[in-house]
């Protein structure tokens, strides 16, 4: 009997051994070091798709209103879970302790344990505090700079200095790439947005919190947000005798409003152009025109916001490049823009305009990176401003 199975396991191996060739190497998942994240899953960017289009002349509504309902811009507090216990809390005091141990005394005769999810938390003195304990609770983790949950089968109030909060947005995209450029230029990258259900889903400590929240205080008070289709372009000369006085007079006197210098290059501003009318039709006489990138920026009123051409570009290795836009808004006619040429190695120009929603913005004159392979190329960027206006529903 023994000496039969042991010949059944004999021919079982054999056969593995036989079919090894065809099996594919498996990879050594407890050696971490080995693992990396494919190459296509890094450059997947599912934001790309809405960042990265813009709408030409007659495509576009100069100026949106969007009528904000109830829900609108309400950040809660997804890790919320059960109500704490109703009591009263009278004349509670305490001298230099964290915050979870003051939260420890507090709730000790609810019989309520509390647990810390982060290290050390800061000394905090409290004299004669009164009130609903819910409402202690949340003085007391809010000036300690956690948050916290609370288990009420388990008896258990757990404390964090980060929490997770879902912020809902208005049904529109250019609306949510607004908020979250707004987020990041304030340094709050830990961002996830759900495009379908209009949503932010952010993991953020209290410092962020209250940032956020004056963000959305400040845009739905002010209700202005400016919206830039950006496009930029890599020129080639066709002639060795351009000259850029020859094409704008050709384009048309009477179309080109002003004309601004920067550090380098200059910056016109021109009204409302037809599609068969365009400056960049009028540039076709005269360049080679290939296009490198194109996007959205988006910017609250008063605010600063980054496009990062790279993040949208061609196959063109231009993500060094960055446009700044910051804007005030006196009234749709007035609009007062500082457009900044950006790259890791420092600022290439700068340029002050004032203009109009539906004017469009073009800067010209401006070299390619390397001059020595092409010292005639140029980078030429155009800018197409649009208008959001943010109402209330009554």
């Amino acid at each position: 009997m023994n000496r039969i199975l042991f010949s059944g396991i004999v021919a079982v191996v054999l056969m593995i051994q036989t079919s090894a060739s065809a099996i594919p190497p498996v990879v050594d998942f407890q050696n971490k070091t080995q693992l990396s994240t494919t190459p296509s899953a890094k450059l997947l960017n599912i934001e790309a798709p809405f960042r990265c289009s813009v709408k030409m002349w007659g495509d576009q509504e100069i100026s949106t209103t969007i009528a904000l309902k109830d829900n609108d811009f309400k950040m809660t507090f997804f890790d919320a879970m059960d109500s704490l216990p109703r009591y009263e809390v009278n004349g509670f005091s305490f001298d230099k302790k964290p915050v979870d141990e003051a939260l420890q005394d507090l709730v000790e005769e609810a019989d309520i344990t509390v647990y810390t999810e982060d290290g050390v938390y800061p000394d905090l003195n409290a004299d004669g505090v009164y009130g609903e304990l819910s409402d202690v609770v949340a003085e007391l983790s809010r000036a300690g700079g956690v948050f916290y949950r609370y288990d009420a089968d388990r008896k258990e109030l757990y404390l964090s200095r980060k929490g997770r909060f879902e912020l809902h947005l208005p049904d529109n995209r250019m609306v949510m790439l607004a908020v979250l450029d707004a987020l990041r230029g304030a340094g709050i990258d830990n961002v996830t947005p759900d495009w379908k259900n209009n949503t932010l889903m952010m993991t953020i400590t209290q410092d962020e919190k209250e940032t956020i929240q004056s963000l959305i205080d400040y845009i739905i008070q002010d209700t202005y947000l400016l919206l830039a289709d950006t496009q930029v372009f890599h020129l080639i000369p066709k002639t060795n005798d351009f000259n850029w006085q020859k094409t704008v007079e050709s384009f048309g006197k009477g179309k080109v409003y002003t004309a601004s210098s920067g550090l380098m290059g200059k910056i016109l501003t021109m009204g409302h152009q037809q599609k068969s009318e365009t400056f960049l039709s009028e540039l076709n006489k005269d360049f080679k025109i290939s296009p490198i990138s194109q996007g959205v920026a988006i910017v609250p009123n008063g605010w600063k916001m980054r496009f990062d051409v790279g993040q949208c570009a061609s196959l063109h290795n231009i993500s060094s490049l960055s446009v700044l836009l910051s804007t005030r808004i006196k009234s749709p006619d007035q609009v007062e823009t500082n457009v900044t040429l950006d790259t890791k190695t420092g600022e290439i120009s700068t340029f002050e305009t004032v203009s109009a929603i539906d004017n469009e913005l073009v800067i010209l004159g401006i070299p390619t990176l390397n001059q020595s392979d092409a010292p005639n190329n140029e980078l030429l960027v155009t800018l197409k401003l649009r208008l959001i206006r943010l109402l209330k529903e009554k």
